[in-house]
């Protein structure tokens, strides 16, 4: 399964992927003040809201027009 984040300017749509097929998609309030670990709870929440095994992640692809968080949500990804 794969995590896809596609940042813009008002919100960060989040989508997994498995086997060509979207299985989930959400979105969280883009927010450029947000700490990396911030992200990685909003992240797991809404994941885990939605009973997607985290586990099963092969990878994770980010999509971004909002460069000053870029680092911050591939720190929260890792974690």
């Amino acid at each position: 399964m794969i995590l896809a984040l596609d940042v813009g300017n008002t919100n960060i749509v989040i989508g997994c992927i498995e086997d060509g097929k979207i299985i989930f998609d959400g979105r969280l309030t883009t927010n450029s003040s947000k700490t990396d670990m911030e992200f990685a709870v909003m992240l797991k929440n809404i994941l885990t809201i939605n009973k997607i095994d985290t586990n099963k992640f092969d990878g994770a692809i980010i999509s971004s027009v909002v460069p000053p968080i870029d680092q911050a949500l591939k720190n929260a990804v890792k974690l």
